[in-house]
């Protein structure tokens, strides 16, 4: 999952690209783009993880190995174990955490609360909070990406 279409599909929801959206939008148009933008946090992340402890998967047996690294994040506990060691991670993956996290809330409200009413000024600021982060971290040194994979992946003992 590419995190950038993912980003390009939330701004297309939310009418910041493609054609303008007359009147106000129905509200599944907003949830589904701030759900779409903390999807493209998630797959960033598990991209990162699975490319920077396996790299780039060239064959079948490692193939295998790179796509179960990419899905050995699970959302709940990925948040939780950012929030419990922030103070262990670096100014960029605490921002990165903090985004994740916040999206992450912000989706369960969009994705699960039926009253919920989000503003298109709002939309607009979630997706870019999520594509800066996004950004940031990944333009971040690779040992600080295996420090993040890490502390999402790996418990506590």
């Amino acid at each position: 999952m590419n995190w950038l279409h993912l980003i390009e599909a939330a701004k297309l929801f939310a009418g910041q690209i493609g054609a303008p959206t007359q009147g106000r939008p129905r509200q599944a148009m907003p949830k589904r783009a701030i759900s779409t933008a903390y999807y493209a946090l998630f797959h960033a992340l598990c991209h990162s993880n699975a490319n920077t402890l396996f790299g780039r998967a060239a064959g079948p047996p490692y193939r295998l190995a790179w796509v179960r690294r990419y899905r050995a994040i699970e959302h709940r506990s990925a948040s939780q174990r950012m929030n419990q060691q922030v103070g262990n991670m670096s100014v960029v993956s605490r921002n990165f955490g903090a985004a994740f996290i916040f999206l992450q809330e912000q989706r369960h409200r969009a994705d699960y609360d039926p009253e919920a009413r989000f503003q298109r000024s709002e939309v607009i600021s979630l997706i870019s909070r999520a594509e800066t982060a996004i950004q940031t971290f990944l333009a971040a040194d690779a040992s600080e990406r295996r420090t993040l994979a890490a502390i999402v992946l790996l418990r506590d003992r």
